[in-house]
Protein backbone atom coordinates (compact mmCIF):
# COMPACT_ATOMS: atom_id res chain seq x y z
CA UNK A 1 0.00 0.00 0.00
CA UNK A 2 1.28 3.45 -0.91
CA UNK A 3 2.02 5.84 1.94
CA UNK A 4 2.47 9.59 1.78
CA UNK A 5 5.30 11.76 3.08
CA UNK A 6 5.11 14.00 6.15
CA UNK A 7 5.28 17.06 3.91
CA UNK A 8 2.10 15.97 2.16
CA UNK A 9 0.21 15.56 5.45
CA UNK A 10 1.50 18.92 6.68
CA UNK A 11 0.10 20.59 3.57
CA UNK A 12 -3.22 18.84 4.19
CA UNK A 13 -3.63 19.99 7.81
CA UNK A 14 -2.53 23.50 6.79
CA UNK A 15 -5.02 23.42 3.93
CA UNK A 16 -2.45 24.59 1.39
CA UNK A 17 -2.23 21.55 -0.87
CA UNK A 18 -3.86 21.26 -4.32
CA UNK A 19 -7.45 19.99 -4.45
CA UNK A 20 -6.53 16.83 -6.35
CA UNK A 21 -3.97 15.89 -3.71
CA UNK A 22 -6.49 16.48 -0.95
CA UNK A 23 -9.01 14.17 -2.61
CA UNK A 24 -6.34 11.52 -3.07
CA UNK A 25 -5.38 11.68 0.59
CA UNK A 26 -9.01 11.44 1.68
CA UNK A 27 -9.51 8.38 -0.51
CA UNK A 28 -6.36 6.82 0.92
CA UNK A 29 -7.56 7.34 4.49
CA UNK A 30 -10.86 5.65 3.63
CA UNK A 31 -8.91 2.47 2.95
CA UNK A 32 -8.20 2.33 6.68
CA UNK A 33 -4.43 2.85 6.53
CA UNK A 34 -3.47 2.98 10.21
CA UNK A 35 0.03 4.37 9.57
CA UNK A 36 -1.17 7.36 7.56
CA UNK A 37 -4.09 7.93 9.97
CA UNK A 38 -1.61 8.11 12.84
CA UNK A 39 0.61 10.52 10.88
CA UNK A 40 -2.35 12.77 10.10
CA UNK A 41 -3.43 12.77 13.75
CA UNK A 42 0.10 13.77 14.81
CA UNK A 43 0.34 16.75 12.45
CA UNK A 44 -3.23 17.84 13.23
CA UNK A 45 -2.41 17.89 16.93
CA UNK A 46 0.74 19.91 16.34
CA UNK A 47 -1.18 22.43 14.22
CA UNK A 48 -3.87 22.84 16.89
CA UNK A 49 -1.23 23.34 19.57
CA UNK A 50 0.50 26.00 17.47
CA UNK A 51 -2.78 27.84 16.87
CA UNK A 52 -3.69 27.78 20.56
CA UNK A 53 -0.23 28.97 21.55
CA UNK A 54 -0.42 31.95 19.21
CA UNK A 55 -3.78 32.93 20.69
CA UNK A 56 -2.51 32.88 24.28
CA UNK A 57 -1.49 36.23 25.68
CA UNK A 58 -0.66 36.48 29.41
CA UNK A 59 -2.16 39.35 31.34
CA UNK A 60 -0.07 42.43 32.04
CA UNK A 61 -0.38 41.71 35.77
CA UNK A 62 1.00 38.19 35.36
CA UNK A 63 3.92 39.47 33.29
CA UNK A 64 4.64 42.12 35.94
CA UNK A 65 4.62 39.57 38.74
CA UNK A 66 6.86 37.13 36.91
CA UNK A 67 9.27 39.91 36.00
CA UNK A 68 9.39 40.98 39.63
CA UNK A 69 9.81 37.38 40.80
CA UNK A 70 12.78 36.70 38.56
CA UNK A 71 14.51 40.05 38.96
CA UNK A 72 18.18 39.39 39.60
CA UNK A 73 19.56 40.04 43.03
CA UNK A 74 21.13 43.45 43.52
CA UNK A 75 20.50 44.68 40.01
CA UNK A 76 23.18 47.10 38.69
CA UNK A 77 20.60 49.86 38.77
CA UNK A 78 20.10 49.57 42.53
CA UNK A 79 23.77 50.26 43.20
CA UNK A 80 23.43 53.65 41.49
CA UNK A 81 20.42 54.75 43.56
CA UNK A 82 20.72 57.54 46.07
CA UNK A 83 19.98 56.71 49.70
CA UNK A 84 17.24 58.89 51.16
CA UNK A 85 18.05 60.53 54.49
CA UNK A 86 15.81 59.94 57.50
CA UNK A 87 14.96 63.41 58.85
CA UNK A 88 12.12 62.53 61.23
CA UNK A 89 11.25 59.47 63.29
CA UNK A 90 8.33 59.61 65.74
CA UNK A 91 9.94 56.88 67.86
CA UNK A 92 12.72 59.23 68.95
CA UNK A 93 10.34 62.05 69.80
CA UNK A 94 9.32 62.58 73.45
CA UNK A 95 5.82 61.34 74.24
CA UNK A 96 3.20 63.60 75.81
CA UNK A 97 2.84 63.32 79.56
CA UNK A 98 0.71 60.35 80.61
CA UNK A 99 1.14 58.43 77.32
CA UNK A 100 2.91 55.08 77.56
CA UNK A 101 5.22 53.99 74.76
CA UNK A 102 3.28 50.74 74.35
CA UNK A 103 0.20 52.72 73.42
CA UNK A 104 1.82 54.13 70.27
CA UNK A 105 0.95 51.61 67.52
CA UNK A 106 2.18 53.47 64.44
CA UNK A 107 5.54 54.94 63.54
CA UNK A 108 5.84 58.08 61.44
CA UNK A 109 8.94 58.52 59.28
CA UNK A 110 10.01 61.28 56.91
CA UNK A 111 12.80 60.89 54.36
CA UNK A 112 14.34 63.45 52.02
CA UNK A 113 16.40 63.10 48.87
CA UNK A 114 17.11 65.39 45.88
CA UNK A 115 14.16 67.72 46.38
CA UNK A 116 11.69 64.97 47.22
CA UNK A 117 10.14 64.10 50.56
CA UNK A 118 8.67 60.73 51.51
CA UNK A 119 6.19 60.69 54.37
CA UNK A 120 5.82 57.11 55.60
CA UNK A 121 3.50 55.74 58.29
CA UNK A 122 4.33 52.20 59.40
CA UNK A 123 2.12 50.09 61.62
CA UNK A 124 2.63 46.53 62.85
CA UNK A 125 -0.17 44.10 63.62
CA UNK A 126 0.81 42.42 66.89
CA UNK A 127 -1.20 39.26 66.22
CA UNK A 128 -0.34 38.58 62.58
CA UNK A 129 3.07 40.33 62.62
CA UNK A 130 2.21 41.93 59.30
CA UNK A 131 3.41 45.43 58.51
CA UNK A 132 1.20 48.04 56.86
CA UNK A 133 3.12 50.92 55.29
CA UNK A 134 1.28 53.93 53.90
CA UNK A 135 3.40 56.58 52.22
CA UNK A 136 3.37 59.66 50.02
CA UNK A 137 6.06 61.09 47.76
CA UNK A 138 6.06 64.90 47.63
CA UNK A 139 8.03 67.52 45.75
CA UNK A 140 9.26 69.99 48.38
CA UNK A 141 9.50 72.82 45.83
CA UNK A 142 6.20 72.13 44.05
CA UNK A 143 3.84 70.67 46.68
CA UNK A 144 1.05 69.90 44.20
CA UNK A 145 3.23 68.32 41.53
CA UNK A 146 1.84 65.06 40.13
CA UNK A 147 4.18 62.18 40.95
CA UNK A 148 1.95 59.25 40.06
CA UNK A 149 4.12 57.81 37.26
CA UNK A 150 6.50 55.48 38.99
CA UNK A 151 7.03 52.33 41.03
CA UNK A 152 7.63 51.52 44.69
CA UNK A 153 9.37 48.18 45.27
CA UNK A 154 9.97 46.44 48.60
CA UNK A 155 13.25 44.48 48.84
CA UNK A 156 14.52 41.87 51.28
CA UNK A 157 17.94 42.05 52.93
CA UNK A 158 19.18 39.46 50.40
CA UNK A 159 18.15 41.65 47.48
CA UNK A 160 14.97 39.85 46.45
CA UNK A 161 11.92 41.92 45.48
CA UNK A 162 8.95 41.15 47.72
CA UNK A 163 6.27 43.27 46.10
CA UNK A 164 5.67 46.31 43.94
CA UNK A 165 3.02 49.00 43.80
CA UNK A 166 2.36 52.22 41.90
CA UNK A 167 1.59 55.57 43.55
CA UNK A 168 -1.69 57.30 42.77
CA UNK A 169 -2.07 60.81 41.33
CA UNK A 170 -1.19 62.30 44.73
CA UNK A 171 2.01 60.23 45.06
CA UNK A 172 0.38 58.01 47.69
CA UNK A 173 1.08 54.29 47.99
CA UNK A 174 0.41 51.41 50.37
CA UNK A 175 2.14 48.10 51.07
CA UNK A 176 1.31 45.22 53.40
CA UNK A 177 3.95 42.60 54.08
CA UNK A 178 5.42 40.14 56.57
CA UNK A 179 7.87 41.60 59.08
CA UNK A 180 11.53 40.96 58.24
CA UNK A 181 14.86 42.49 59.17
CA UNK A 182 16.73 44.99 56.99
CA UNK A 183 13.96 45.70 54.51
CA UNK A 184 14.25 48.60 52.10
CA UNK A 185 12.19 50.43 49.53
CA UNK A 186 13.27 51.62 46.13
CA UNK A 187 11.27 54.43 44.56
CA UNK A 188 11.41 55.36 40.90
CA UNK A 189 9.43 58.36 39.65
CA UNK A 190 9.26 59.45 36.03
CA UNK A 191 11.72 62.26 35.35
CA UNK A 192 13.48 61.75 38.71
CA UNK A 193 16.55 59.85 39.78
CA UNK A 194 15.63 56.58 41.52
CA UNK A 195 16.41 56.33 45.21
CA UNK A 196 16.09 53.87 48.05
CA UNK A 197 14.99 53.96 51.68
CA UNK A 198 16.42 51.78 54.43
CA UNK A 199 13.50 50.87 56.66
CA UNK A 200 14.24 50.84 60.40
CA UNK A 201 13.64 47.77 62.52
CA UNK A 202 9.99 47.69 63.52
CA UNK A 203 10.12 45.50 66.63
Amino acid sequence: MQHYSDETWVDLVREVGPTDATKALASHLETGCAECGSTLALWTGLRNAAVNDSLYSPSAELVRRLTLEFTTRYSPKSAEMSLAKLVFDSFVQPLPAGVRSGAVAARQLVYEVEGLSVDLRVEKDVQSKKICAVGQVLDRKIPRALLCQGAVILWTAQGYPMMETNPNEHGEFQLEFEAQEHLRLSIEMTGRSPFRIALPELD
